[in-house]
């Protein structure tokens, strides 16, 4: 009886404490995203995920990515102490992807804890940013990202991108990276393969990246040859 009561008033302060934090989560899009994890996560992990979440909304971040990585962490079947260690790892990442951006949206934020999970460096993302002023960096984080996890050195690709960035809208620079992944695939070594990929400026590509895995989604395959 006793152990069922304890559990009980642990169940009932990890409520109240969701409950209050979700009222301190700023926007509507904040509460969205948490709700995502009602039927999927413990109390208390929600409750935790919630208080992360309140500092990285407070901060003007946004915290879609640190509830998409707990949902990543329940399907793989972690316990809550190693996704509270991998969300704590996101928001942390968030703060630096701003520091090194600069005003940013929200997905380019997410798109820029992409890359630098696949192993860009703050001073790239810098880079990038400058390198391409005014322009929306989601797609270019995304593919630089593909790049680095594809084996491609982190300052080579971070080279390779501006380059095709500025000769490039996004439907073909997502072309480029495309072309780049089949010809890593295909056993062309990742320097070779971001120097000398050509894409046709019009191709159009479905890529759409995971932001805030280890890895970004797979780029499609190239389409088929017509006959």
């Amino acid at each position: 009886m006793m152990s069922r009561f304890i559990d009980t008033l642990v169940a009932s302060l990890a409520v109240v404490a969701l409950a209050v934090c979700i009222g301190n989560v700023a926007g509507a899009q904040g509460v969205a995203a948490l709700q995502q994890l009602d039927g999927r996560a413990s109390a208390s992990l929600k409750a935790q995920v919630t208080s992360v979440a309140d500092s990285v909304a407070h901060a003007g971040l946004p915290v879609a990515p640190l509830v998409d990585k707990a949902l990543e962490g329940i399907s793989k079947g972690a316990d809550d102490n190693r996704i509270m260690i991998a969300v704590r790892g996101v928001a942390n990442d968030l703060g630096i992807a701003r520091r090194a951006l600069g005003p940013s949206s929200d997905n380019e934020l997410a798109a820029a804890v992409a890359a630098l999970r696949a192993g860009s460096t703050p001073p790239g993302l810098t880079r990038l940013r400058k390198e391409l002023p005014g322009r929306q960096l989601v797609v270019p984080l995304s593919v630089l990202a593909s790049l680095i996890v594809d084996g491609a050195p982190a300052q080579s690709a971070i080279v390779a991108v501006v380059a095709n960035a500025r000769q490039r809208d996004d439907s073909g620079l997502l072309a480029y990276g495309r072309s780049v992944s089949h010809d890593i695939a295909g056993g062309v070594a990742p320097l070779t393969a971001i120097t000398g990929t050509q894409a046709a400026p019009h191709a159009l590509s479905t890529f759409k990246p995971a932001f805030t895995g280890g890895k970004t989604a797979p780029l499609p395959a190239p389409p088929k040859p017509k006959p």
